[in-house]
């Protein structure tokens, strides 16, 4: 088990070094769900720190982006990661074109929910899976004991709910002539409160709450990762600070989203 951050710059990583085993970094132009993002020159700083790295490149890809996607692809082999976050297939399509040997980790958000799928992605060249938040902890146990790919799961931060390419925000502040330049937004319904931002290449909604599922015995699972996202630098570090040193944290609530939240829709299984 290895702990894992999704961080906002340098002096961030450098400041929990020596909290976490890995980080996973934005890479710039080609990242969503998150406010910041990284060059490949910024990455080289990173593999100083002495920590796993995984990029995080889970757009969808242009035909207009490819040729700049394998140069860039290429340029991280020469560097070398851990692994490369993905959700368009175009990756699995292109390592093997190029021959690549970095590594891939299929991280198609909602969608990873089951061994089979992710089995089915390690026999094409991903050899790590990063699971949904919408599972079960019944879900994820079955997918730990049949899964050949090495597991991610988040365990604390804001959780994307869905992302639209459309500037939801953006395009009714120019409609109706209002000005507003800060960078996140929020959203009030039926009392509750969703963060919002509204960036490049679209619009990202996120729960109302910050996943906290520190509570649970999370030794199958090889990367739990930690978004810094929308989260205050202190706070975020007394967590995995006390996280590691098993401490009991008050300061945010245990929330576990999905994981015993009783499963409405399930496809049936054929005899």
């Amino acid at each position: 088990m290895k702990l894992v951050a999704i961080i906002k710059d340098f002096k961030q990583a450098n400041d929990l070094k020596d909290l976490v085993d890995a980080f996973i970094l934005p890479i710039k132009d080609y990242s969503i769900n998150t406010d910041s993002n990284f060059s490949l020159e910024d990455v080289l700083e990173f593999k100083n720190l002495g920590k796993e790295i995984f990029l995080s490149m889970n757009k969808n890809i242009h035909d207009s982006e490819l040729d700049n996607l394998k140069e860039i692809l290429i340029n991280v082999e020469k560097i070398g990661v851990n692994g490369i976050l993905f959700y368009d297939i175009a990756f699995i399509q292109l390592k093997r074109e190029l021959g690549l040997k970095t590594d891939l980790v299929w991280s198609q958000e909602h969608l990873v929910t089951n061994y089979e799928t992710i089995n089915y992605w390690n026999g094409k060249g991903a050899r790590y899976a990063y699971l949904s938040s919408e599972l079960t902890r019944e879900e994820i146990d079955v997918i730990v004991s049949n899964s050949k790919s090495k597991l991610f799961m988040n365990v604390f931060g804001y959780i994307p709910m869905f992302t639209s390419r459309r500037h939801l925000v953006n395009n009714y502040l120019e409609y109706f002539d209002l000005k507003d330049s800060s960078k996140n937004k929020t959203l009030y319904k039926e009392g509750k409160r969703y963060p919002i931002m509204d960036s490049t290449y679209g619009t990202t909604v996120y729960s109302d709450y910050i996943l906290n599922v520190l509570d649970e015995d999370l030794s199958s699972i090889d990367y739990l990762v930690f978004n810094s996202h929308l989260i205050n630098d202190d706070d975020f570090k007394e967590i995995l600070y006390n996280y590691k040193n098993s401490i009991i944290d008050y300061k945010f609530p245990y929330e576990h989203g999905f994981l015993y939240k009783k499963v409405v829709y399930k496809v049936k299984k054929n005899d």
